[in-house]
């Protein structure tokens, strides 16, 4: 818990898993897109292109406003209790509201029980 306790860790950790440390424009698949001024945002190169991305578009991370430590934890706390975890539990770990740990739950879960 204490190796992803930063957001900025966080990025890095999913960039590396993801990308392999060079990033890749997931719409028309550049390979050199440039980071934008906020350091988590990238730009595609390409004239055709030109779009913004992140780390976490076409994960269960996109388009949520939670970080990515709050993120990593609920995996690693519903991968770790045997019987399950309810919302309510998870969301006194997590210290987040109950419609938002069963927000996360609902997408874990979701991405659990597809088959790719």
């Amino acid at each position: 818990m204490s190796r992803f306790s930063d957001e900025n860790l966080c990025r890095q950790y999913m960039e590396q898993l993801r990308w392999n440390g060079h990033p890749v424009c997931p719409y028309c698949n550049e390979q050199k897109p440039y980071k934008l001024k906020d350091g988590k945002t990238y730009r595609c190169r390409s004239k055709t292109c030109r779009k913004d991305f992140t780390v976490t578009i076409g994960t269960i991370f996109d388009n949520t406003k939670l970080p990515l430590s709050t993120w990593f934890a609920s995996l690693y706390m519903v991968t770790h209790h045997e019987q399950g975890i309810s919302s309510l539990r998870l969301s006194r770990d997590l210290g987040v509201t109950q419609k938002t740990a069963w927000f996360v739950l609902h997408r874990i879960r979701h991405i659990v029980s597809e088959e790719d």
